[in-house]
């Protein structure tokens, strides 16, 4: 990895292998985003190691943990009327920053925790990312429709790169609608909020020609309940589908970080099933899978980011 006065930080290459990619196929705003901020970080002795996943399973153990679920509709609609509340106040895009992404903590890097120079680590690496995704997914579609959106910090970006491109962000909190509504009113964007339950697709909606699906940790809260939502989808047939989700099946097992993931990711209910059932659709003829990637990279509890693309056929 690329050093720094002796101090690990994430480089171009870094990134591009957490990525999928290659340096040179980097745009060159994530190259910026790069340069502008400090992706050092100190890897974990074996001794603080051991103490942090002790207290991270232990933590699980202890049952603190929300679950996934139709019964926490009542949870996020909280939380993203926070976020409502503070853009109104503030009037700026960084209020949009959910807050489940927490400044501060210890992080998971190539199955190790790593403690970040920069406590805003995790959304500056995620600002490259999502500006690498959103360039190489969606420059080439009619439309994007984010389904689980959210604060709608996804759909700001979007409108930032594709200026004009009809931007829907869905989700089955009114504040998260509302939220996309005011984004669209205040900033000119061509942008708009619809409720949409993953446990309940609406039949009325209509797909548009070319549009892209996209989902950010938003499917894990469907725990074994995502079908109907597959099935919506395979009726309606977009141009392309990306998930950016914990993938619970690509974890190893017999890795003691990894380990923790899986007992939080199953504490927590969250999605299971998705991979398998994709694959066999794919056997069928049904789908084309089309990219997968495991992110080795995520919070101090789980990876978040990994990337499944695929579309109907």
């Amino acid at each position: 990895m690329t050093q720094t006065a002796g101090t690990p930080c994430l480089g171009l290459e870094d990134f591009a292998n957490l990525f999928g990619t290659t340096a040179d196929a980097l745009p060159a705003p994530c190259r910026a985003l790069v340069a502008a901020h400090d992706f050092g970080y100190r890897v974990l002795d074996d001794a603080e190691h051991a103490a942090l996943l002790a207290r991270v399973n232990a933590r699980v153990d202890a049952g603190e943990f929300s679950v996934a679920g139709r019964e926490g509709k009542g949870r996020w609609e909280r939380g993203w009327g926070e976020n409502l509340a503070a853009f109104r106040a503030e009037d700026d895009v960084e209020a949009l920053v959910p807050r489940y992404i927490r400044d501060g903590q210890p992080l998971r890097l190539f199955r190790r925790f790593v403690v970040p120079t920069d406590p805003r680590f995790e959304r500056r690496w995620y600002a490259v990312f999502r500006r690498w995704l959103f360039a190489t997914r969606f420059a080439d579609v009619g439309a994007v429709w984010e389904f689980g959106c959210g604060s709608a910090h996804n759909l700001a970006e979007l409108a930032t790169l594709f200026p004009g491109l009809p931007l829907v962000g869905l989700d089955w909190s009114v504040a998260a609608c509302d939220l996309v509504n005011e984004l669209a009113r205040r900033r000119g964007w061509r942008a708009e909020g619809r409720l949409f339950d993953f446990f309940a697709p609406d039949e009325s909606l209509v797909l548009p020609p070319d549009a892209a699906v996209l989902t950010v940790g938003a499917l894990e809260q469907t725990g074994r309940d995502w079908g109907p939502f597959l099935d919506w989808l395979l009726r309606r047939r977009p141009r392309r589908v990306v998930h950016v989700e914990p993938i619970l099946e690509w974890y190893d097992a017999d890795d003691p970080v990894d380990l923790a993931a899986i007992r939080f990711h199953r504490a927590r209910r969250y999605w299971s099933g998705f991979p398998e059932r994709l694959r066999a659709l794919a056997a069928a003829g049904r789908v084309e899978i089309l990219r997968t990637k495991r992110a080795y990279f995520g919070s101090l509890y789980l990876e978040g980011y990994s990337q499944l693309e695929w579309r109907p056929l």
